[in-house]
C-alpha cells in the first residue's frame, strides 16, 4: 500500500508543479487528491500523531507567510503545504519546507541574474513545494541523518 500511496503522491505533485508553473494557480481538485492520499497514508500508519503535526505545522507556517506576504504566497500554496505535511509527517515536512524555500531562492536569484525575471515578477511556488516534498520523501531520512552526523 505504501508504494501505491507514494506513487500517487509523487504523480500528483508533479502535475500540480507543472500546472502551477504554467497557470500560476494550484487547483483545489489536485490539492484534495494529495490530501486524500495523506489521509490514507495516515490511517495505514496507525494514526501516528506525527502526520497531524506535519499538517498543522506546514499549514500554519504557510498561512503566516500568506498573511505577511499576500502577493508572494497564494492560498493554494497554503493548502498544498498542509496536504504535504499530512503525508510526510512532522520531521520530513520541516525538511520539505526548507528545501522548497532553498530551491525557490536559488532559481529566483538565478532568473534575476540572467535578467529573465525582476524582483517584482511573480514566480510560482508550487513547483518548489512539490520538489521539496518529493526530495524529502525519497531522500529525507538520509539528508537528516547526514546533517545530524555533521553537527551533533
Amino acid at each position: 500500500m505504501m508504494l501505491f500511496t507514494n506513487i500517487i503522491f509523487v504523480f500528483s505533485l508533479i502535475v500540480i508543479g507543472i500546472y502551477d508553473y504554467k497557470n500560476y494557480v494550484i487547483p483545489n481538485k489536485l490539492v484534495i487528491v494529495v490530501l486524500n492520499i495523506g489521509i490514507i497514508h495516515y490511517v495505514f500508519n496507525y494514526f501516528d500523531f506525527k502526520f497531524i503535526t506535519g499538517l498543522i505545522t506546514s499549514f500554519s507556517i504557510y498561512l503566516i507567510l500568506y498573511f505577511l506576504f499576500p502577493k508572494g504566497i497564494g492560498f493554494g500554496d497554503v493548502k498544498l503545504a498542509g496536504a504535504i505535511g499530512l503525508f510526510l509527517g512532522f520531521k520530513l515536512t520541516i525538511l520539505a519546507i526548507l528545501l522548497s524555500f532553498f530551491s525557490g531562492a536559488i532559481v529566483g536569484l538565478l532568473l534575476i541574474a540572467l535578467h529573465k525575471k525582476s524582483m517584482k515578477d511573480p514566480i510560482p511556488f508550487g513547483p518548489f513545494l512539490a520538489l521539496g516534498a518529493i526530495a524529502s520523501l525519497f531522500f529525507g531520512e538520509s539528508i537528516i541523518n547526514w546533517y545530524l552526523g555533521l553537527y551533533f
